[in-house]
């Protein structure tokens, strides 16, 4: 085992622990994906996942732009709003506007990620 800083990833072991959790996310939000496509129901966990996505890139940014594709991320914010075309009449009022301006900010700053 080697140790090469005294960050909580240097070492050997622990390395690619955000490289995993990146990849997780990004198998979560697929999942999400293909579910959001047929779906009707109104709630969704893809905007709160794409959040926690978020939160780590900020710390793995190198790692998040090399495993994140722009193309992907592009598809995915059709999937949302396709969704969101589809089932908005449903959503109470009151959570509506602010449903979307939500997206709109989560998929602006995921945009400044991948190739």
């Amino acid at each position: 085992m080697k140790i090469f800083s005294t960050e909580p990833n240097g070492n050997e072991v622990a390395e690619y622990v955000g490289t995993e959790y990146i990849k997780f996310s990004i198998e979560l939000i697929e999942d999400d994906i293909k579910w959001l496509k047929k779906t009707k129901d109104i709630a969704q966990p893809l905007l709160a996942n794409i959040e926690i996505l978020l939160l780590i890139t900020k710390k793995y940014s190198t790692d998040a732009n090399l495993l994140l594709k722009k193309e992907s991320i592009k598809d995915w914010k059709t999937v949302f709003y396709e969704w969101y075309e589809r089932v908005n009449s449903k959503i109470p009022a009151k959570f509506k506007e602010g449903i979307k301006q939500n997206a709109d900010e989560l998929f602006a700053e995921l945009e400044q990620y991948g190739h």
